[in-house]
């Protein structure tokens, strides 16, 4: 037990060093905005910064088959798209969008197909940080 005391007495300076600046910063992180979609081919406005970026399905989502997201937020520097199914996990699906040269971002995206034959599933938007959720059915083939 002797041994162990240096240890940890030059231990203690490290996660001092690591930590404090998260702790005196507090804790920033914005929470996540649920925002209502009824149509995402029609398109829906999305709260972002002190505007509002637009959020659009070029395409009705189906399992297995590619569509395309469009995200107007022209002065937005990264956005990011996860997929998830409500109330079952169905791994990793997140999508890194691209900026076009009109200033909009777009993926392609590809939902896995779920056996129990369910088809609710949540997006959530990564504008720059910003978080934000939208609920969608994904329409079976």
């Amino acid at each position: 037990m002797k041994k162990f005391w240096p240890f940890l007495l030059l231990l203690l300076p490290v996660l001092l060093a690591l930590t404090l600046p998260r702790f005196l910063a507090g804790n920033k992180v914005e929470p996540i905005l649920t925002v209502q979609c009824p149509d995402p081919l029609s398109g829906c406005q999305v709260p972002f910064r002190k505007g509002t970026a637009e959020v659009r399905f070029m395409s009705a989502p189906h399992p297995l088959r590619p569509f395309k997201l469009m995200v107007t937020a022209p002065d937005a520097q990264q956005i990011a798209a996860d997929f998830a199914m409500k109330d079952m996990n169905m791994g990793v699906n997140r999508y890194v969008l691209q900026r076009t040269a009109d200033g909009s971002w777009h993926g392609n995206i590809v939902l896995p197909v779920c056996v129990s034959g369910t088809s609710r599933w949540v997006m959530t938007l990564e504008l720059d940080g910003a978080k934000r959720q939208m609920d969608f059915v994904a329409t079976k083939q």
